[in-house]
């Protein structure tokens, strides 16, 4: 993703999230999904296209997502995007 999509998706994803600080959960405030997660629209190389939050926030913050891998919080709330909450599962 070039630096000014990936500046911008970080922005979007700022500002729908509740951050009390740097430890405690960041609470999803956008779009919620039927299972619970949040969801947001961001702009990639391809157009735009509908992410989790808290995969979209890992990969904005943390790094790669592999196809097959899965993005869990380690604090058991669905609507955390926190980086430092969000592990990554290889299968």
């Amino acid at each position: 993703m070039q630096d000014h999509l990936k500046s911008r998706n970080q922005q979007k994803i700022m500002m729908n999230v509740s951050k009390p600080s740097d430890n405690e959960c960041w609470e999803w405030l956008g779009q919620i999904s039927n299972s619970g997660y949040g969801r947001i629209l961001l702009k990639d190389d391809l157009g735009n296209k509908m992410h989790s939050a808290h995969r979209a926030s890992y990969e904005l913050f943390v790094g790669e997502i592999g196809k097959d891998d899965i993005i869990m919080q380690s604090c058991g709330n669905r609507l955390c995007i926190n980086p430092s909450h969000l592990v990554k599962k290889t299968t």
